[in-house]
């Protein structure tokens, strides 16, 4: 997105960095996760992952969302059943965490891959404020870490 010192009403940005990290260094195909509102009728929205860190910096509008759908290549990678939420508040800067997705024999049959939350804030709000200074110089910044409610994380 441009840099800016004005949103639309009800509308924040969204911050969070996606890692993807494969085992045993193994090429993957094209990747993109989605992110889309937990309660409403709107699109998801689909984030391309080209690079091993993906700095993602958006507009959306207020509401809270969810991780969704993992795609890597012609293969639908899975889904996290809306059950990693987080929030977006309006005028606001909204870190939601860095994302940390591990893909292991992801293209063999079997294969697995999995997410991971951290909060990695003091690392990458610096580096928004300097690659968005009228954003940051012109609305606060929060953090809303995604919350893991997947049942297998809630089994730990």
């Amino acid at each position: 997105m441009k840099d800016t010192a004005t949103l639309p009403p009800q509308t924040g940005i969204m911050v969070a960095n996606v890692l993807v990290w494969s085992v045993g260094d193994v090429p993957y195909p094209p990747a993109s996760i989605k992110v889309d509102k937990v309660h409403g009728l709107s699109a998801a929205t689909t984030l391309n992952l080209p690079r091993r860190n993906n700095l993602i910096v958006i507009e959306l509008p207020a509401g809270v969302y969810s991780w969704t759908d993992l795609e890597l290549g012609s293969v639908a990678g899975g889904s996290t059943s809306y059950r990693m939420p987080f929030t977006i508040e309006p005028g606001k800067i909204n870190y939601v965490g860095d994302l940390l997705l591990t893909l292991d024999s992801f293209h063999k049959p079997g294969g697995s891959f999995n997410f991971r939350i951290a909060d990695q804030s003091k690392y990458w709000l610096p580096i928004v404020a300097k690659y968005y200074p009228q954003l940051s110089h012109a609305y606060p910044t929060v953090v809303h870490l995604t919350e893991d409610h997947r049942v297998m994380n809630r089994m730990r």
